[in-house]
């Protein structure tokens, strides 16, 4: 994997951005009505995430299918984590290229959280996960991997395979996989925001209507402390 350790072995903490390259996401996520466009437009989302982790001056690694090993997903960041913890890290946080809020705060408050929880999770609206964080102490590489990545229990079953640890949450936050949560994130975003109008301009002019989110409003606050968390997506 791609990793930024020149000047940063200080910090017993690094992100590791888990996403394909812009190639393969854009086959599989079509969200631009033509094929370049989508290909530019996964570029655009994959330089906003290493911006965004960059901006934090943290360690950082990068993992997409051109090192990741393993068949299933739970096999490749389970693998993925695990070439970090082997390069000397205690914790990890894991994000992906799909969550047009996450900002370098959201990452830095996950770090802040490590120190005292087992694993932060930022929960998407979905099942899923924008960010998840772990300890080294902590994981449980044959329970990780067999998480049910990629589905609406993601969220649900990290809390089961913690539930008798620390566990802390970010604010609820929009992954986007299709056009329709493209244009649901851009909402959120400043109008005067410049990725946002560079975003709209690749999506499909068709309105949507937006509603309102319920599922996770519990867990939708500031990171909260939990000595035992409530009985996470590429």
């Amino acid at each position: 994997m791609f990793s930024n350790l020149i000047n940063y072995n200080y910090s017993k903490t690094a992100i590791l951005l888990f996403a394909q390259s812009e190639e393969k996401e854009s086959s599989l996520k079509p969200i631009a009505s033509f094929s370049k466009q989508n290909v530019l437009l996964w570029k655009k989302m994959n330089g906003k995430a290493l911006k965004t982790i960059q901006n934090t001056k943290l360690p950082y690694f990068v993992s997409s299918e051109a090192n990741q090993v393993g068949s299933t997903f739970g096999e490749k960041i389970t693998h993925a984590i695990e070439v970090v913890f082997a390069n000397g890290y205690e914790k990890v946080i894991v994000v992906g290229n799909d969550c047009i809020e996450l900002k370098s705060q959201h990452l830095l408050s996950a770090e802040l959280e490590l120190q005292v929880n087992d694993l932060i999770m930022g929960p998407d609206y979905s099942g899923g996960a924008y960010l998840i964080g772990v300890t080294k102490s902590k994981f449980i590489a044959n329970s990780f991997e067999n998480i049910r990545w990629q589905t609406k229990s993601v969220f649900t079953d990290l809390q089961s395979l913690y539930k008798t640890q620390a566990i802390a949450y970010l604010p609820c936050l929009n992954d986007c996989n299709d056009a329709f949560d493209f244009k649901r994130a851009t909402h959120k975003l400043s109008f005067t925001d410049t990725f946002r109008k560079i975003l709209l301009s690749f999506l499909p002019t068709s309105k949507v209507q937006y509603h309102f989110e319920t599922l996770f409003v519990s867990c939708c606050c500031s990171a909260s402390n939990f000595n035992k968390g409530p009985p996470l997506n590429e």
